[in-house]
């Protein structure tokens, strides 16, 4: 039985070993999730870094503007002045109005600053003069402050939120302690700004989304056909149809694919083909010996024939059917998809000299004579022992048949290379019979039927080997080179 009888029976009978099912994902569902899962993770670390670059500027940049506050208020004494007084001036203006041109003016936001009581009364710019420009925003920040309760006495960096806009602040004690003076920047164009950033950059990956769910379709499509065409061409393959499909892509991976697969396939073809011969063979080579045996039963049973002739024909025919089945099972196991039996290291003067000292007393009914031409180190090689042995014992059977009066066993090891041959010194093989020599059921003239040479030639490839067969002029070679 050859490879591709087990190989097509797989394909045709396959079936799924696992109990458990997994859910089956298609390779465009794959790609699509794989693309968009990444331009979203990009898009959130890109957000994510962004708005921490931004909070980090705004905040290191107030920070550092209100410090230079505290610092010039400072230095204009509006921490340490003159004694304190018990009681505000009846106006309630206060005794100090800093100069406010002093105060720092950062690119950050608008920066303003304001005076008021610790009662959170507005005493700076006068609350009365309702044409200043920002009256109501000055006006809205004290209600807040108030609102929030915040104390004023602590010179710390404080967040305030004044409707929908946003303000950084520090309140410092004004000379007598009576009064506060706050100064705040208004960080909402900024934080407006950032927001709008935001937005963009969700807009970006919309539009970059939809670019890549299209992108993605593209290439899955460009991936799922060449496969989906590859699937279609297995699946003939596994109902028998062997034909070789033109299929050309230009991805290097789906062209090897599709280049391995007809080559498969027009190697299961020939196998196929090989197959149905050898099972003809096969019928003729058993039919022959079958109809002789049942001739000479027939011949006994009727009484036409002498019955102890026939008996002998027919335990010749038997023997022979035996001998055949014998090596037609043989032949089956050594072409096995997989392989039995043991590899070690031998040395092949033993095994060859083994397999002639069992045929030395058929040679000597024939007259025939050994002569062994072996080398005196050891030429070891890793083989199974019983299949070697039967390749070895094969060549020698054959060339006992030809052989008129030696045969000449060789074994050599030289440059890396081992050679093993089988010299008769018969006739040699016919010019005709050369090219067919190891053909299954080929036989010339003299051969019994036709397996004996290619179930060598299977050993020896098993082997990583070649065997080659000629003529020397005076008989004919086998000549095995690992």
């Amino acid at each position: 039985m050859r490879r591709c009888g087990a190989l097509v029976f797989a394909l045709r009978n396959a079936r799924p070993v696992s109990k458990t099912r997994t859910l089956k994902i298609s390779i465009r569902t794959r790609i699509l999730v794989m693309v968009l899962s990444l331009i979203a993770a990009i898009f959130l670390v890109v957000l994510a870094v962004f708005n921490l670059l931004v909070g980090e500027y705004i905040k290191a940049s107030v920070n550092e503007q209100l410090r230079e506050a505290l610092q010039v208020l400072s230095d204009m004494g509006n921490v340490q002045g003159p004694p304190p007084v018990s009681q505000p001036p009846p106006d309630h203006r206060p005794e100090f109005i800093p100069d406010m041109r002093r105060l720092p003016r950062g690119p950050i936001g608008r920066a303003e600053a304001v005076i008021v009581s610790e009662d959170y009364e507005l005493l700076f710019p006068d609350p009365g003069l309702n044409f200043i420009p920002n009256h109501d925003e000055i006006s809205a920040v004290v209600a807040q402050l108030e609102a929030e309760g915040v104390d004023l006495r602590k010179a710390e960096i404080l967040r305030l939120k004044v409707s929908d806009r946003e303000y950084y602040l520090v309140s410092v004690p004004m000379p007598g302690g009576l009064s506060y003076l706050v100064y705040y920047i208004d960080m909402t164009a900024i934080t407006s700004f950032s927001d709008r950033l935001n937005t963009v950059l969700s807009v970006v990956m919309g539009v970059a989304g939809v670019l890549a769910f299209g992108i993605a379709m593209f290439l899955s499509d460009r991936i799922a056909a060449p496969v989906r065409e590859l699937k279609r061409l297995a699946v003939r393959i596994g109902k028998g149809d062997f034909a070789t499909s033109a299929l050309n892509y230009r991805d290097r991976e789906l062209a090897e694919l599709a280049e391995s697969m007809n080559k498969a396939a027009a190697q299961l073809d020939a196998y196929d083909k090989e197959q149905k011969t050898f099972f003809q063979n096969v019928s003729h080579e058993l039919r022959t010996p079958l109809q002789t045996i049942r001739c000479n039963a027939e011949g006994i049973a009727h009484g036409i024939l002498d019955p102890r002739r026939s008996s002998r024909v027919i335990m010749g025919e038997t023997d022979r059917l035996s001998e055949m089945v014998e090596d037609l099972l043989y032949l089956s196991r050594i072409d096995s998809i997989t392989p039995s039996g043991r590899t070690e290291q031998h040395d092949l003067r033993e095994l060859l000299s083994n397999c002639a000292e069992r045929q030395r007393s058929l040679a000597a009914e024939r007259n025939l004579q050994f002569i062994f031409e072996f080398d005196g180190e050891p030429v070891n090689l890793l083989c199974d022992e019983k299949r070697m042995s039967r390749a070895f014992s094969n060549l020698i059977s054959n060339a006992l048949r030809y052989a008129r009066s030696t045969i000449t066993l060789a074994c050599r090891q030289e440059n890396g290379r081992t050679t093993v041959s089988v010299i008769d010194d018969g006739d040699g093989i016919a010019g005709e019979d050369l090219p067919r020599i190891f053909d299954r059921f080929y036989k010339g003239s003299g051969g019994k039927h036709g397996i004996g040479l290619s179930i060598v030639e299977s050993i020896i490839e098993q082997h990583n080997g070649k065997i080659e067969a000629g003529n020397t002029g005076k008989g004919a070679v086998f000549t095995i080179i690992f």
